[in-house]
């Protein structure tokens, strides 16, 4: 196994794909910095007036600095083509085809794959973030760090959520078969394309039960991490988003390995 993580890596980091979307992180980054600039500091009076007293802000700290980063569907597509085009060429690549083939337990090849996609995907946010939080703390003067313990632990919440994603990402990349499955799924995944569906689906349960206690919403993965919010979150709905992010790459992890296992390899 740790041959096989060794092996991927190797390649990945070998890949003109990855070094092209590190270099789009970077660009994203410097976007979001720009943004937050612009907004929180105002250096060109755009939000003076009344139009400042809707959409200007007086203090940007290290919790809204994590979610404005992670908690953004761009982020998530970025993420969402690394790990489709890394997953995919397990399904491309003569070599590994191969290798799958001469495999009794093929399932061992895609937890290899994933957890290589995942260290990948690590690597990317940290890049991003550390470009974007580091120029937001030396030149935005809104900036204030806050709670140094409530940025980790939002930071740690918001990347569990990503590694889930890209177990769900994953999934459907080794479901389809190819790349356009996975990235077609993603973007409907992390552009909110989903949400009208699933607010029809809250309508019709609400209208079939007078009060349910739980939502389609507060199931489908998309709404439960663009909604999630950990600087007003009690402790119990905090464990209830970790243990959404862990069913969802528990069982998003197996279907994957499981469709390998019993693919035929062509």
């Amino acid at each position: 196994m740790f041959n096989l993580i060794k092996m991927n890596l190797y390649r990945m980091s070998r890949a003109v794909s990855t070094r092209v979307i590190a270099i789009v992180m970077v660009c994203f980054a410097l976007l979001q910095f720009g943004s937050l600039k612009l907004i929180f500091d105002d250096p060109f009076n755009m939000f003076s007036g009344e139009a400042g007293s809707m959409v200007a802000f007086d203090r940007l700290d290290g919790v809204s600095a994590v979610t404005t980063f992670l908690q953004n569907g761009n982020v998530l597509i970025i993420l969402a083509i690394f790990v489709v085009l890394f997953a995919n060429a397990e399904h491309k690549c003569g070599f590994d085809k191969n290798l799958i083939g001469l495999s009794k337990n093929r399932w061992k090849q895609t937890l290899a794959r994933w957890i290589s996609a995942v260290i990948g995907m690590t690597v990317l946010i940290a890049i991003g973030f550390g470009v974007m939080f580091g120029l937001t703390a030396l030149f935005v003067d809104a900036f204030a760090l806050g709670s140094a313990a409530a940025m980790f632990k939002s930071l740690g919440l918001m990347y569990l959520g990503a590694v889930a994603f890209s177990a769900i990402f994953f999934f459907f990349t080794t479901l389809f078969n190819n790349s356009v499955g996975g990235v077609v799924t993603s973007l409907v995944l992390t552009t909110g394309i989903f949400n009208l569906f699933e607010m029809l689906m809250d309508m019709l349960v609400k209208k079939i039960f007078s009060s349910p206690k739980v939502l389609p919403t507060d199931i489908f993965y998309d709404s439960v991490f663009m909604n999630f919010s950990h600087s007003d979150a009690s402790t119990k709905a905090i464990l209830i988003f970790a243990g959404i992010s862990v069913a969802y790459i528990v069982i998003s992890l197996f279907g994957s390995m499981m469709l390998q296992q019993r693919r035929d390899v062509k």
